[in-house]
């Protein structure tokens, strides 16, 4: 072999040494780039997802000095609100929690613990059909409220003597035990809230809410409103079972019937 073939075989080896160089360096640089990439992961605090947190899952709820619709009202508590759980489910459904300072109960049907419903067992005893458990002939002062479904009609009474009449919406469903229906039954008053209030139900805000019924969460309170507290076009129209009073009206009723306020709907 001459010098000359001795040089360029000299020359092409060295190329593809340098190429090979080249190829190590930059695999290298990439293997630096990925580790400082998993470094800087590792110390940015990045970790699995924590487990959802406890809150309310109703537009508006109760928390009770004891487990049961019949004890106190410590507070109201309003829907996404954070909750924590000390102790719980019952076996028949409450919680004991603490919310903004307050330790008190709630029942497991309206709140979500760790992003899971609660309690997906019967709802908390109102009274009547619609629980049981409530023996009293006539609610405090011996007042009782009469619903017509024929015609439409919520009688105050107290005894046996009328002391005010009321046009009211009811349930779209017709049937007498329909779960959207304004259900056939004995109820009782269970709980109250007076203000503006956002429903899911209805997409809409109501006042003067007052709960009778826990299977298909129905009470009474006022037609459907704007946030400004406005009726809405419709909002005097049929429910997905409440019974829906002017606002006047509905202002009338909760004012006249306490906590206990015994509820007879017929046809």
């Amino acid at each position: 072999m001459t010098r000359e073939q001795r040089k360029g075989d000299q020359l092409r080896e060295g190329t593809t040494r340098q190429r090979q160089l080249g190829t190590g360096k930059r695999l290298w640089q990439a293997g630096m780039v990925l580790a400082l990439l998993v470094g800087l992961i590792g110390f940015s605090g990045i970790k699995p997802a924590a487990a959802a947190s406890s809150y309310i899952e109703t537009d508006v709820l109760n928390l009770r000095t004891e487990p049961g619709v019949w004890a106190s009202v410590v507070t109201q508590m309003y829907q996404g609100e954070s909750i924590s759980v000390i102790d719980g489910p019952t076996d028949d459904g409450w919680y004991q929690i603490e919310y903004a300072g307050n330790v008190g109960w709630a029942w497991g049907g309206y709140i979500a613990v760790n992003g899971s419903l609660g309690w997906d067992g019967a709802p908390p005893s109102t009274g009547g059909n619609s629980g049981g458990g409530t023996t009293a002939s006539n609610g405090p002062g011996n007042k009782w409220i009469d619903i017509n479904r024929s015609s439409n009609t919520v009688t105050l009474y107290e005894g046996d003597n009328a002391v005010a009449s009321y046009y009211a919406s009811l349930g779209y469903d017709t049937s007498d035990q329909g779960f959207y229906a304004t259900a056939s039954g004995t109820y009782y008053i269970y709980g109250k809230n007076a203000g503006l209030t956002w429903t899911d139900w209805g997409k809409a805000f109501i006042e003067y809410w007052m709960a009778f019924d826990g299977e298909r969460s129905n009470g009474f309170h006022s037609w459907s409103m704007d946030a400004n507290g406005n009726v809405i076009p419709g909002g005097d129209g049929l429910t997905g079972g409440c019974v829906a009073l002017e606002p006047g009206a509905a202002a009338a009723v909760y004012d006249w019937a306490p906590i206990g306020t015994r509820v007879e709907i017929h046809w």
